[in-house]
């Protein structure tokens, strides 16, 4: 089973309002287009585990949409903790990928432990981002179990105009919102 879950109440404002309609749209999308079994907009994180939890198959592929910072992921304004995620673990298949949409959360030596705990609680492929996100997704890395994290600490975009924003910018191991998969390899 493929699922994404999304921050159905990133915060208040024109901004936020416009990311929550996206991440809304591009489960839809994904889901006309077969390439998502289920999506949920979830209130919190308990929210979005009990949801996880209760899917009737084994998960293969879990993708959460929402905002993200060096070894946080954020839904509602709370951060998740790596070892309350540890409560899906039983709902993942043994091939899983647990891929979290968000910026800069791989990002750093935080973002290097981050990677290491949740793949130690999970037990599968877990992937993040270590640059900001948006139409385009650049710095996009995963690590297995067994696996240390190996990408840079502080990974530099590639020389592009100084007007395009952060997430305009093609970096190292960049995806764009519309791919459903990380790629092997990464």
């Amino acid at each position: 089973m493929r699922v994404t879950v999304y921050d159905k109440n990133p915060g208040p404002g024109f901004m936020q309002w416009f990311l929550r309609t996206s991440w809304l749209l591009g489960c839809v999308l994904q889901k006309l287009l077969g390439q998502v079994d289920e999506y949920y907009g979830a209130a919190s994180w308990r929210d979005a585990i009990d949801w996880i939890r209760a899917r009737p198959q084994a998960i293969t592929s879990l993708q959460y949409w929402g905002h993200g910072s060096p070894a946080r992921v954020w839904l509602a304004g709370e951060a998740m903790r790596p070892q309350e995620f540890r409560a899906i673990w039983g709902r993942l298949s043994n091939d899983a990928v647990v891929w979290f949409r968000c910026c800069n959360v791989f990002q750093g030596v935080a973002g290097h432990a981050w990677a290491q705990a949740m793949v130690d609680d999970l037990g599968c492929r877990v992937a993040a981002h270590t640059r900001v996100v948006g139409p385009l997704q650049p710095g996009l890395h995963s690590l297995r179990p067994g696996q240390t994290p190996s990408w840079p600490l502080d990974e530099k975009d590639p020389e592009t105009p100084r007007w395009l924003p952060d997430w305009a910018r093609p970096g190292p191991n960049t995806v764009t919102c519309l791919r459903t998969t990380v790629p092997k390899g990464w």
